[in-house]
């Protein structure tokens, strides 16, 4: 995979941002660094945030575009009324819609490798390819 040439449709995007991303009930606290390299979207295991990214996204360095987000009701999102899987696995595709990203590279840490694994099996045309760190493995895929 090569960082010269985005996999993202927002390559455009060059400097970083910080907000809300409003979603169903609730709003997402977002961060993209912009970047000229491959858009990696990181989903947090349960109770993380954001912020438990920072030491991996400092050491791939700014050839990468890194997006970050904290699940609903943690770090700075706001609470919800819908904390099913299927809400998590649709927040996925709010983040990345809402940064006008068209294909990511899916870092997912214990529950977010879960997560990841199911948006992009539903996304196959939108995911780079996906990354499980110390997930659990999903029945269906050893059928």
């Amino acid at each position: 995979m090569s960082t010269s040439k985005p996999d993202n449709a927002a390559s455009s995007v060059s400097s970083g941002w910080t907000g809300m991303v409003p979603v169903d009930d609730t709003s997402l606290a977002v961060t993209d660094t912009g970047g000229p390299g491959t858009t990696v979207l990181y989903l947090n295991g349960s109770y993380a945030s954001q912020r438990h990214w920072r030491r991996v996204i400092d050491a791939l360095g700014p050839h990468w575009r890194h997006i970050t987000f904290d699940e609903r009701a943690r770090g700075k999102s706001k609470r919800s009324a819908d904390y099913s899987f299927e809400a998590c696995v649709r927040d996925v595709s709010a983040v990345l819609d809402a940064r006008r990203v068209h294909r990511a590279l899916l870092v997912g840490w214990s529950y977010g490798a879960l997560v990841g694994v199911h948006w992009a099996s539903r996304n196959p045309s939108r995911t780079v390819g996906v990354v499980g760190v110390d997930g659990p493995v999903p029945v269906w895929l050893d059928r």
